[in-house]
């Protein structure tokens, strides 16, 4: 089989606009953002915020949700509007802008797709590029994130990167990754019950990071999340910035490197990757 009949669509929902040093300059988040947010135009780069629509025979699932309508009301980067959403630190970190029809929201409408259509959300992180536009599909019949993910979120350095709003007034269920030959740790959730969608653990970006891997008939596509920005972080071995753990960054971008050379690797997908157009796998 040289393609997958499961449906994946590659949607970008939003923009991030970001200091070029973030690429490939692995460090805590405080001392990167402390010089990232003030960062003049010429010096970054505008990055995709993707979400991924799985149309999956036991249903439709949602990877992620990009960023949400208020943060950018008029499609543009908005300051004043952001710090409404976001800490002002992160407002000038990331300079987010959505363009109209673009949030994950629009979209799903657009393609005549209710949120309690929706038979899982898989959230891989709690980072607000992430989870922004979770409230606009709180009625999904499921809302999942990695108990790993939200146990360590109290954390006081994510604390300067997670907006706990974004998700605290939703309802959501933690899953506990168990003992699996997939990923750097070796632990992983099944998502399908057949194995045929799996959060797989990925940290280093976040502690409890998930990556979905999404698989039919012995070949898989693999969300990566924000293990890496793109294909430059595991050629060169090199992690992103912002990163949480630049040890277990490293040890998880060693095993993407391996998973992309394995030819039933249909696809990888990172969450920001500039060389990546929305389209359907």
């Amino acid at each position: 089989m040289d393609k997958m009949t499961t449906k994946i669509h590659l949607l970008h929902c939003g923009y991030i606009r970001i200091a070029k040093e973030l690429l490939d300059n692995a460090g805590r988040f405080s001392t990167d953002i402390a010089k990232a947010m003030m960062t003049p135009d010429r010096n970054r780069i505008i990055l995709p915020v993707s979400a991924y629509l799985i149309e999956h025979r036991t249903g439709i699932y949602l990877v992620d949700t990009g960023w949400s309508r208020d943060i950018s009301p008029d499609g543009v980067y908005d300051y004043k509007a952001a710090c409404k959403v976001l800490p002002r630190h992160l407002a000038l970190l990331y300079h987010p802008c959505v363009p109209h029809g673009k949030t994950v929201r629009e979209q799903l409408d657009a393609r005549g797709i209710r949120p309690e259509d929706i038979k899982a959300v898989l959230i891989t992180h709690f980072d607000a590029d992430h989870v922004a536009g979770l409230r606009s599909v709180s009625e999904a019949q499921r809302i999942i994130v990695p108990e790993d993910e939200a146990y360590w979120s109290v954390r006081t350095k994510y604390r300067m990167r997670q907006v706990r709003e974004l998700w605290e007034t939703v309802g959501y269920e933690r899953v506990f990754y168990r003992g699996h030959l997939l990923g750097p740790m070796n632990k992983a959730f099944d998502i399908s019950g057949d194995g045929s969608i799996m959060m797989v653990s990925l940290p280093g970006h976040t502690d409890g990071q998930a990556g979905v891997m999404i698989s039919e008939e012995g070949k898989y596509v693999l969300i990566a999340a924000d293990s890496a920005i793109s294909s430059h972080n595991w050629e060169t071995m090199r992690p992103a910035g912002l990163g949480a753990d630049a040890a277990l960054q490293k040890k998880t971008l060693k095993w993407l490197k391996k998973a992309t050379s394995d030819p039933d690797c249909i696809a990888f997908l990172c969450s920001h990757d500039p060389d990546v157009s929305p389209q359907t796998l």
